[in-house]
């Protein structure tokens, strides 16, 4: 059997392909690839009605029903009459919905074909029809006239196998009809891409020429006991198999980890381990061997379906400690294990504690956590261990310090999965990702990323706060961005031998956020912050020749305005080839960063009142 593909090109010229119906199934379960038509499953979900799909033209319409040749006068002119109906059944509310739609169809010993619709909200079911004599029409009329009988048998029929949606409606069952096509003959589907479609050969409906009413309700009769038998053998089935599993092991959706955890109810010493295929097929085998024919899909299903309870291990943890608070400051008493000369470390760290615990609970919707500790002393000063020991011991998972910010996809995906990322060895990271991609990454309030074997890119909530270390003490590489670190630099090695009383340190947090401290930093502190940051700032040539070559006069006829190519020029000129050209926008960056330095706009750009010292003439 050939079926016709006709594609429409960005120029709106058609284009038609006959292709045999092994073949087009092929392409149903290959793909091409490109992964278009996740993208516009993607597109589907936000798009307006007005919106359309630019890579639509990519993929042509499958007509089931007719094979088509190009007539001249005409356009396309049908050659011959398939004995296929397509039916579309939606809308859809995922993809379990879908399979579940698909295996239902696969009941009626009629149906050719079921898979999934290109825009994942619908599932295309080919039903294989015939005379009771086993013709077909002959004359285009004709299969107009016989489609337009068997197509409302054959939706009635089908409504009768099909479940109801989750949301308890019947879903809607429908000839595939084409916009702006009116004839029932030309019903069909854009290509799409199902990796587990339904393909059988299918015995035909047998459609009379002259169909009475107690014709119509003995066909839907015979459907139905159809119908009892699966749905009730279907039904036993499921239950026994919940049973099964339900009796030996106990079930968790870990919502922060993204998976299924289980316990075995007989070794529960053996404590919580995911659910991953090698489980997933012991759970199987165990089903089979205890006498029950079970489906993967069926294991897979449960284990994905709200029957499985919600767990969040962060969330659990913390609200356990609601109004259990002793009074005391485990905080403070935290920040003072640090040794340090800065006397605002004790309030920042506070501040910047709240924030993490905060971003945990969820609580920051509109932005995320901005402030980042970076303790700074030379080796062997504790500062990982005391970054790891900040995170309580059932929640160590939640910590990582080798993260490389070169993988930026894996970085986003740690964002929504740990709770605390320690940017060990922060004076590796090089200036130009400072000032670009971690600089905004630490400021997300949620991720966009795709999950391993993911279709599409999904937006999950930021989890993790950071904390970053260093050896050196020149590393700030961003003036405008200081302000989001809170350096310290160590005056001696961190005391980690006290014992932390985790569950008073996040009562206390858990109890200040509640009385709505703030986890912020506000104008003066901030003001402070950089100042104290200052020391921390790494210094480019251009910033280290500036000062020789200039300084920033008190009064303005002490000096002259220059603009920024004026001043690097002057610079260059006594610098040689230390200084790059390349430098010159960051260049300016640092001029008006400079404190106090005065500057005006003028036609030519902005222009800085310094003055030259005479040594750089």
């Amino acid at each position: 059997m050939k079926l016709s593909l006709i594609r429409t090109d960005k120029n709106n010229r058609q284009h038609l392909k006959i292709v045999p119906m092994e073949q087009v199934m092929q392409a149903v379960v290959r793909d091409n690839g490109n992964n278009d038509i996740d993208e516009f499953r993607n597109f589907v979900r936000w798009a307006e009605s007005w919106m359309t799909f630019r890579k639509l033209h990519r993929y042509p319409v499958v007509y089931p029903s007719v094979e088509l040749k190009n007539d001249q006068e005409s356009g396309f002119q049908v050659v011959r009459f398939n004995g296929l109906l397509t039916l579309t059944v939606g809308t859809l509310h995922d993809k379990e919905e879908g399979e579940n739609v698909k295996r239902m169809a696969a009941i009626l010993p009629c149906t050719e074909a079921a898979l999934l619709g290109s825009s994942g909200k619908t599932v295309k079911i080919l039903v294989r029809i015939a005379r009771p004599d086993d013709h077909l029409p002959k004359d285009e009329d004709e299969m107009e006239a016989f489609c337009r009988q068997a197509y409302p048998i054959a939706c009635r029929l089908y409504e009768t196998v099909i479940p109801m949606a989750y949301t308890g409606e019947r879903l809607t069952i429908a000839p595939a009809m084409r916009d702006k096509e009116p004839r029932l003959l030309m019903t069909g589907f854009r290509q799409t891409v199902d990796p587990h479609p339904y393909y059988h050969t299918a015995a035909a409906l047998r459609i009379p020429e002259t169909l009475s009413m107690e014709d119509i309700e003995f066909i839907t009769h015979q459907s139905d006991e159809v119908d009892d038998r699966s749905s009730a053998a279907v039904s036993t089935g499921t239950r026994q198999l919940i049973n099964l599993l339900e009796s030996r092991y106990a079930f968790r959706q870990n919502i922060v980890m993204g998976y299924v955890e289980y316990r075995p109810k007989e070794k529960w010493h053996l404590g919580w381990r995911p659910v991953d295929e090698r489980v997933q097929n012991g759970f199987a085998m165990e089903a089979r061997l205890a006498g029950q024919n079970v489906w993967d899909k069926d294991i897979q299903r449960y284990l994905r379906s709200d029957m499985v309870r919600a767990y969040n291990p962060v969330h659990e943890y913390l609200w356990s400690l609601c109004n259990k608070w002793d009074g005391r400051d485990h905080i403070g008493a935290l920040a003072k294990t640090v040794p340090t000369k800065n006397s605002h470390w004790g309030k920042w760290f506070r501040t910047w504690f709240l924030a993490m615990v905060e971003q945990w609970l969820g609580m920051k919707r509109n932005y995320g956590n901005a402030m980042v500790p970076l303790l700074i002393s030379k080796q062997g000063y504790n500062k990982s261990t005391f970054c790891k020991s900040l995170i309580p011991i059932d929640l160590q998972w939640g910590y990582t310090d080798s993260l490389f910010l070169s993988e930026k996809k894996s970085v986003l995906q740690a964002m929504s999965q740990f709770l605390l990322i320690n940017l060990d060895e922060f004076n590796q990271i090089s200036p130009d990702v400072q000032q670009g991609f971690l600089k905004n990454l630490i400021q997300l309030a949620s991720v966009k990323v795709k999950r391993p074997y993911g279709k599409h890119v999904e937006e999950f909530p930021r989890l993790a706060s950071f904390i970053a270390t260093s050896n050196v003490t020149d590393i700030l590489a961003d003036p405008t961005g200081s302000r989001r670190f809170i350096g310290i630099e160590l005056t001696g090695p961190i005391n980690v031998s006290k014992k932390i009383n985790y569950d008073q340190l996040y009562a206390q947090a858990v109890t200040l956020l509640d009385q709505g401290e703030p986890t912020w930093l506000d104008e003066e502190q901030t003001r402070l912050l950089m100042e104290s940051n200052s020391q921390f700032q790494l210094r480019s040539s251009e910033e280290l020749f500036f000062w020789e070559c200039f300084r920033i006069p008190e009064k303005e006829e002490e000096g002259q305005y220059m603009s920024t190519t004026a001043i690097f020029t002057v610079i260059k000129k006594k610098a040689g080839t230390a200084i790059r050209n390349g430098n010159l926008r960051l260049f300016g960056r640092f001029l008006s960063n400079i404190k106090h330095i005065r500057k005006r706009r003028t036609s030519y750009g902005t222009e800085y009142l310094v003055s030259p010292l005479e040594k750089a003439e």
